[in-house]
């Protein structure tokens, strides 16, 4: 496990180094479906790397002290993971989102890891404070939730790794939730203004680019996908 010399506060110090930060991406051909007919098949795949090599660059840059792991059914995915000094894991995809996670969990249990912090791969802009305010919660808090924008599971620290079921799809949030009840944890579901916002709709891209239009100028210039900005309203979430 990596060594760090940043200072933390107590909260979080005893979970740095016992922490495994887990990213699962699928296949960039088969990502942002709900796009199709918004972006070309190429622009939904560029889309999809760019927010993928984002994350990873993210917590090399921010949280060099934890490991990540990646798990994908994409060769391409996965040797890009490497170049960003992450575990990689080869998961076929039969079994959905939920099938490789548990497959992910696998591996960071018998990796001597005490907690894991699953984290989406197309989030349009992480804070490094939204990760420390997870790991805070996370010092009182058996799960931990960053609720998304539609009620889904944004960010998901869970301690130890396979604390609850993994139920992640409609409302997820709420059933991650109801499972540590269920298991007799405390639960603490948090709602961060940019972890809320993962990029699944031509709403949420149209947003994306006027947060960050010189990261998403690409985009925004695709084609029909984008109206006059000042017809868009860009939702804020508590």
């Amino acid at each position: 496990m990596k060594h760090h010399s940043a200072t933390y506060s107590p909260s979080i110090y005893h979970l740095i180094d016992k922490l495994c930060v887990v990213i699962p991406m699928k296949s960039p051909k088969r990502s942002k479906q709900r796009l199709v007919g918004c972006l070309s098949d190429a622009a939904r795949e560029k889309l999809s790397l760019t927010l993928f090599e984002n994350t990873l660059a993210f917590f090399q840059r921010h949280f060099p002290m934890l490991d990540v792991l990646v798990v994908s059914e994409s060769l391409e995915v996965l040797s890009l993971a490497q170049a960003y000094e992450a575990n990689t894991l080869f998961d076929d995809g039969e079994k959905g989102l939920n099938g490789a996670l548990d497959f992910a969990c696998d591996w960071v249990k018998q990796s001597g890891y005490d907690s894991q912090l699953i984290v989406p791969s197309d989030i349009a802009a992480l804070d490094p404070e939204e990760i420390i305010a997870l790991m805070k919660a996370a010092h009182d808090a058996p799960v931990v939730i960053a609720v998304a924008k539609d009620g889904g599971t944004n960010a998901l620290l869970t301690s130890p790794p396979d604390a609850i079921h993994f139920e992640y799809g409609c409302d997820s949030a709420s059933a991650h939730k109801a499972n540590a009840m269920n298991n007799r944890l405390v639960c603490r579901s948090l709602h961060l203004a940019n972890l809320a916002l993962d990029i699944d709709h031509s709403e949420d891209l149209q947003v994306a680019v006027i947060r960050q239009p010189e990261r998403f100028k690409a985009w925004r210039d695709s084609g029909p996908l984008f109206i006059n900005k000042s017809h868009i309203k860009e939702r804020h979430y508590a």
